[in-house]
């Protein structure tokens, strides 16, 4: 299809304009929106700049329901090759547009990016099954009027902590049983003065916690990560090599951020997989920073997860991931959240239900956890 001017509408959430930019690849790009999103605007356009330089960008301003205007634009440019996308936007401009390109026999479209498929009205109406190009997710964050600012992805290929991630999980009750004994300040004492040194109080343990303490700290030497030295019978004084693996073991969750990124990408059809991501948004007062555990994209859509290693997780965390996914992804977008224990309350079911978020009880079977992830993000749209 031979395009001259492609009318997209701007939306908070551009992927599906962006991808219908590179379907067709016009002469120039229309963008059409309204005073609430001025601030977007240019950045969408910035980001057309950037990265598809070859297509001239114009944009109008236009208030929801200005059937006259929306007209005018039209008529300006029915000489040429014109094509309207009616994806994004006000569904009022959309219905307006897909009337106006019907009595001026111009055609339109609707890109469905989860099912793949594109939606032709013409005379007739054709539905084509489409292969949309992969989005990066800092592409897809740009577009939306966010900037990625730092990932911490980098740990899910350390091989210190694959092992300590994959004996937590193998083991989950064990886990489960030991872990707030890592949080306890009389038995780990942190020398603030040197935050690479641990004392661990063993005289306060059990023995078969000694025991668990003694398997781990002789591995960890073994790979590299930590020297030790036994002060006395009851005190042990632990040397970490790097920053990276103490925060590891006395930062709740990380484990499982990380088991849920590597296991993810193990999933073929998931296109980008980040985890531990900082974004900023700029809400028009001001700009905030926000992070989530987990990111990842399967064809332009993003997937939001939250990791829980606990039964507390509540309403709030609900909503945190709920507003999270609308600022990048939009009603498109999947939302999950992985916990290691179902909730203390179980409205918190309900409300995720309710919400559109996914919860997977993660039980340390790697190919359950992978089955329930491939069933929302890949499967559902085939049932």
């Amino acid at each position: 299809m031979n395009v001259d001017i492609l009318i997209n509408q701007l939306d908070n959430h551009n992927g599906a304009n962006i991808l219908a930019t590179k379907r067709f690849n016009p002469r120039e790009v229309l963008f059409i929106y309204d005073k609430s999103k001025i601030d977007l605007i240019n950045t969408v356009e910035n980001y057309y700049k950037n990265y598809l330089s070859s297509i001239k960008f114009n944009k109008v301003l236009i208030e929801e329901g200005n059937i006259a205007l929306l007209n005018k634009i039209i008529n300006e440019s029915k000489d040429k090759n014109l094509l309207i996308n009616l994806t994004g936007g006000s569904r009022i401009n959309s219905l307006m547009l897909l009337n106006i390109s019907k009595d001026n026999s111009i055609k339109s479209i609707y890109i469905d990016v989860k099912n793949k498929n594109l939606y032709i009205f013409d005379k007739d109406i054709e539905v084509a099954k489409e292969e949309y190009e992969d989005m990066q997710l800092e592409k897809i964050i740009k577009a939306s009027g966010g900037t990625l600012l730092s990932d911490s992805s980098d740990l899910s290929n350390k091989e210190d902590l694959i092992y300590l991630t994959k004996s937590i999980y193998k083991n989950l009750d064990l886990w489960h049983k030991y872990k707030q004994k890592l949080y306890d300040a009389n038995i780990f004492i942190h020398h603030y003065e040197d935050s690479k040194t641990v004392t661990i109080k063993v005289q306060l343990l059990l023995e078969e916690e000694k025991n668990l303490i003694n398997k781990i700290l002789k591995r960890l030497r073994e790979m590299g990560g930590v020297d030790y030295s036994q002060i006395s019978d009851g005190e042990i004084t632990v040397n970490f090599k790097n920053e990276y693996l103490k925060s590891f073991i006395f930062k709740s969750g990380t484990w499982l951020e990380i088991a849920t990124n590597i296991m993810i990408r193990e999933i073929k059809e998931i296109d980008e997989v980040k985890s531990g991501v900082m974004f900023l948004w700029n809400d028009k007062s001001n700009i905030v920073k926000n992070e989530l555990d987990v990111i990842a994209v399967k064809d332009a859509i993003p997937i939001f997860i939250s990791c829980k290693d606990s039964d507390k997780y509540n309403e709030e965390a609900l909503n945190e991931l709920d507003v999270y996914s609308k600022q990048i992804g939009g009603s498109r977008a999947f939302k999950i959240l992985v916990a290691t224990k179902e909730p203390i309350k179980l409205a918190v079911k309900e409300r995720a239900k309710e919400m559109g978020i996914n919860l997977i009880i993660f039980d340390g079977i790697e190919e359950n956890f992978k089955s329930q992830v491939k069933k929302i993000v890949i499967n559902k749209n085939k049932e």
